[in-house]
């Protein structure tokens, strides 16, 4: 079950984030080079999770609780992408190991497209708790009403009242009751 999960999840992942450049560049690189960047995708996606736990135990300390929702909603989304990608990593390293360079250049692609899944994650960790939460009003807020001299003062609704309305049982309409 898990393995059809993650089969589902790699599709979708490529049908929508497959970015061409990786697909280009990944024919001129050497079965060495992949395996490089690939070590080095995966740290950088693990250190966007290590800034998301951080800010998750900066909201836990100071009590924000809507702040703590957002960072662990966007961050239970990117340890998922991380494990996919970590598990690519595994894979490209045994294809690498075998000699099989389009395994290990399937693996990359995978990789990349996992990257940038977690870079537009981490852009929504980041913008967890921005300004417009952290904005606060201080004492009594002053409110100022204008009005058009052109209007009446009086209540438009004043004088108007309706007479309350008695509702009877409707009378029984079948014989055996």
């Amino acid at each position: 079950m898990r393995q059809v999960g993650r089969l589902l999840l790699a599709s979708l992942l490529l049908a929508v984030w497959l970015p061409v450049s990786a697909v280009e560049a990944k024919d001129e690189l050497t079965m060495q080079q992949m395996k490089v960047r690939g070590e080095k995708l995966v740290t950088q996606m693990r250190d966007m999770r290590d800034v998301g736990e951080s800010g998750l135990r900066k909201a836990r300390g100071d009590k924000d609780l809507s702040r703590m929702d957002c960072i662990n909603e966007a961050l239970i989304a990117l340890k998922g992408v991380l494990k996919l990608g970590e598990d690519y990593l595994y894979d490209m390293k045994a294809e690498y190991d075998r000699g099989n360079r389009k395994g290990v250049q399937s693996s990359y692609v995978k990789i990349t497209i996992a990257m940038k899944k977690i870079e537009s994650l981490d852009a929504r960790l980041r913008s967890c708790g921005g300004p417009h939460e952290e904005g606060v009003v201080e004492g009594k807020p002053i409110i100022e009403r204008t009005m058009d001299s052109d209007l009446p003062d009086q209540d438009p609704l004043e004088g108007l009242e309706s007479d309350p309305m008695f509702v009877e049982r409707p009378p029984v309409a079948s014989p055996y009751e």
